[in-house]
Formats: C-alpha cells, structure tokens, sequence
C-alpha cells in the first residue's frame, strides 16, 4: 500500500478543508500542519504540499518549512497546490517554492477557494479592503471552489501514485485473476446513474474476459439501461493485513437479449436448458459485463517480488 503524507497551513479553514480532502482521496497517509511535522523517519510514497495565498504571497510559515527541510523533500515525490482566488496565478505563485524543489515535484497547481468576508478578522478584513481596490476588484464575497474539478484532479493524481512500481507480466497476472475469478462465485455489482445507486450481492460466472450474472430484475436493471459503467468487487473473508485477497473491476455492462446466441451459449455453460427456463414463472436476465480493468490486491504477490497491488487492463 503506498502512503500520503499531506501537509498544509490555514488560516481560515479553507485551505484544511482541502487538504483533509486530498487526505481522503490519496490516502492511506497522514494529513498535518507544517508546524505538526516531527517525524522524518517514516518513508512516503507521495508528499502533497498545500500553502494558502493571502495578499498575492504564500503563507510564510509554510515557505519556512519547505526551505528547512528541502533536503528531505528532494528524497520524495511530491505535488504542490496553492489555494487562493485565481488558480490561473497558481505557478507564479508556487514558482519560489517550486524552483527550490526541482524536479521532485511531479504536480503543481492551484485551487480556487472561498472568500468570505465577515468570516475574516478585522485586521484582515482591512487588508482585504485596500487589495480589492488596488486590485480593480470588486468588495464582495467569492465563491470559487469547484468541488467537482478538484476531485477529478486528486483522482488523476491517485491513478498515477497507485500504478504499480514492481509490475508482473500481463501474462502472468492474467492468469492469477482468471485463477482468481473462476474459483469465486458470488461478487457485489454496484450500478449508478444520477444520485441513484445500487450495490447487489449476486452470483456471477466468469469467461474469456466478460462477467456473466443472471437475475429476475430489480433497479441495478434501471441503472445500467442510463449508465452501462459499473463496479464488480470480488474477495476474500479479511483474516488480517497478510491475508489481504481480492479485486476491484471496471467494467461495461450490457443486457442480452432472452433467446440470443450468446443468451444460449451462456445456458449451456451454466448446464442450463433454455426451453426449461422459458417455464420458470419469471423470466431470467442476463447481464454481461466486458472487463475493462481488473485491480487485485493480493498479499502473496509481494512474495513474487512485486508490488501487492497489481493492475490489469483488458483491450478495448
């Protein structure tokens, strides 16, 4: 499991808000202030640096910090975010900071915060008064924070911190989650569209890249008919950190027509008789779903002499 550690400073809370959410989204980890930070020891996969911006400058505590302990900094990798109110300024603000780092800064970017202004202290409040006017800005409150786009940038961020160092060959993994699929038979299927969401324990059969499951109906049907994308989990009974087995897959789901070629195909795989099955007092569904990728989290595979956490993607 690779781990975050994700410092920030705040003055007005904006700026922690942010980091607890990168916190969540990257983690596992830790989520401190600068001034919090006294143990070096521990080894980090990613450093995430959140500094705030007042008055066109970056909080110099944090700035403080970073040239302290640059050294140590240059040993991880690490992604730099600046909050403040036009994340357009966000490299001409970072650039003192990031021009010390170097090259072991792997992300930098701003977030657009919130100004509130009856939240802010008086002294501030003044401060704010005479920025806005040299500024051409107009006194009000700002409300800038896009939640959605600065999600989507932690999830990009998390794709490239989960990726694999130590990879197996495709081959080779391949046939572990094949192995791994084929002696499950029950998975949770979690379908979605809009605020509606569905996660249902089914059985399911596995073959040659797709996901078979069979059901009678029910609102994962609604979801898939407005969102094909859907979400199959597949593990083991937790018997602790060393015992770790199981898999997140992405996938696209399709219903297949009753009495089609491959409605059969899958009858017979499963020993089924389909003149039979037309007698059942309710029709059976079939639902296939095309694997587009597989994570296996497996404690064995560090005995492989690769990482515990290995991705498979299927060609489209």
């Amino acid at each position: 499991m690779k781990n975050t550690l994700v410092l920030y400073e705040s003055r007005y809370g904006f700026t922690k808000m942010a980091a607890w959410q990168a916190s969540l989204v990257l983690g596992p980890g830790k989520c401190k202030r600068f001034s919090e930070m006294n143990d070096f020891g521990q080894e980090w996969d990613l450093v995430v640096l959140l500094i705030p911006v007042y008055y066109e400058r970056m909080e110099q505590e944090a700035v403080a910090f970073i040239k302290n302990n640059l050294e140590w900094l240059k040993k991880n990798k690490v992604v730099l975010f600046c909050t403040c109110l036009i994340k357009e300024y966000a490299k001409k603000y970072l650039q003192p900071v990031s021009g010390l780092l170097g090259s072991c800064v792997i992300f930098q970017g701003g977030i657009a915060g919130n100004l509130i202004l009856n939240r802010l202290e008086e002294k501030d409040r003044t401060r704010m008064a005479v920025f806005f006017k040299s500024a051409g800005f107009d006194e009000q409150d700002y409300l800038c924070f896009d939640q959605d786009e600065y999600v989507e940038t932690l999830l990009s961020i998390k794709e490239w911190k989960d990726c694999p160092a130590k990879v197996m060959e495709k081959k080779k993994l391949l046939g572990f989650c094949e192995e791994f699929l084929t002696n499950h038979n029950t998975c949770s299927l979690s379908t979605g569209y809009k605020s509606r969401i569905r996660a249902t324990p089914i059985e399911y059969q596995y073959w040659n890249g797709f996901i078979y499951v069979i059901s009678e109906g029910g609102q994962k049907f609604a979801n898939i008919l407005q969102n094909p994308n859907v979400s199959v989990a597949v593990f083991n009974e937790f018997q602790g950190m060393n015992q770790l087995r199981g898999m997140q897959i992405k996938g696209m789901a399709e219903i297949i027509e009753s009495g089609s070629t491959q409605y059969l195909e899958f009858l017979t795989m499963k020993n089924l008789d389909y003149e039979n099955v037309r007698k059942l007092p309710v029709a059976l569904h079939l639902i296939r779903i095309k694997i587009e990728k597989i994570e296996f989290l497996w404690s064995g595979f560090r005995k492989m002499a690769v990482d515990v956490k290995q991705i498979l993607t299927f060609c489209q």
